[in-house]
């Protein structure tokens, strides 16, 4: 399945959009924000907003360690 948010221009991240892909992504999906997660600030800011406030299961909790060990590395 192509998530229809998975081409998301750098200015286009927000919470909405990493809970969509969260909710409905593929594993490239999730390989795909983590990639962006590594070069964009502003993925990083809204995948970290987007961790305090999902009830999905399992990719907010990955994804908080994800940014800390990321915040530990630089």
């Amino acid at each position: 399945m192509e998530h229809r948010h998975i081409r998301v221009r750098d200015d286009q991240w927000d919470v909405a959009v990493v809970h969509s892909i969260w909710e409905r992504g593929s594993d490239e999906n999730i390989r795909a924000v983590m990639r962006e997660v590594k070069r964009n600030p502003e993925a990083a800011d809204a995948v970290r907003r987007a961790a305090l406030s999902s009830q999905i299961y399992g990719w907010p909790r990955f994804f908080k360690l994800f940014l800390e060990k990321m915040d530990d590395a630089g």
